[in-house]
């Protein structure tokens, strides 16, 4: 994955999923990188999607903070979608 640098990054729309109590945010790099978040709204638990490796990557420590904070000053900013179903298997 290439290093993600929270000062750099501008978040362009938020998914809301309800019931799953999920967050999904698409953003971009200043260098033009898009990157991808999905937060767990109950755990606090924030991934990045890593494309090439077509994963899920668990942030730690100051970034998963730093992006929480960033998708919460983003709101009221950029659109949000808001979508009530769940995923079922």
């Amino acid at each position: 994955m290439c290093p993600i640098n929270v000062n750099e990054i501008r978040i362009d729309h938020i998914v809301d999923f309800s019931k799953d109590r999920t967050t999904f945010a698409a953003a971009r790099q200043t260098d033009g990188h898009l990157r991808i978040f999905l937060i767990n709204d109950l755990t606090g638990t924030v991934y990045t999607r890593n494309g090439r490796a077509d994963s899920w990557e668990e942030l730690i420590g100051d970034k998963c903070e730093l992006i929480r904070v960033k998708i919460n000053e983003a709101r009221g900013c950029v659109p949000i979608y808001k979508v009530n179903g769940t995923h079922n298997n």
